[in-house]
C-alpha cells in the first residue's frame, strides 16, 4: 500500500512539474508586446495623418479667398 502512494505522489509530481513549464517563453511574450505596441503606434499615426487631410480639405472647401473662386 506504501509503494501505491509514492507511486501515486511520484506521478502527480512529474505531472504538475511538467504542466508548469508548458507554454511559450518569456522571449515569445516580449516579442508579441511589441508587435502590439508597434501595431498601436502605426494606428495611431495613421489615424492623426487622416485628421489633418480632413482638416485641410475643410479649410480648402470652407475658403472665400478670391483666389479659390471660380468665375
Amino acid at each position: 500500500m506504501k509503494t501505491i502512494k509514492i507511486i501515486t505522489a511520484v506521478v502527480l509530481f512529474t505531472g504538475f512539474t511538467s504542466l508548469s513549464f508548458a507554454g511559450p517563453g518569456t522571449d515569445y511574450w516580449i516579442r508579441m508586446n511589441q508587435a502590439a505596441k508597434d501595431k498601436a503606434a502605426i494606428e495611431a499615426k495613421a489615424k492623426v495623418d487622416s485628421l489633418t487631410k480632413v482638416q485641410a480639405t475643410t479649410q480648402v472647401v470652407a475658403c472665400s479667398c478670391a483666389g479659390m473662386k471660380k468665375s
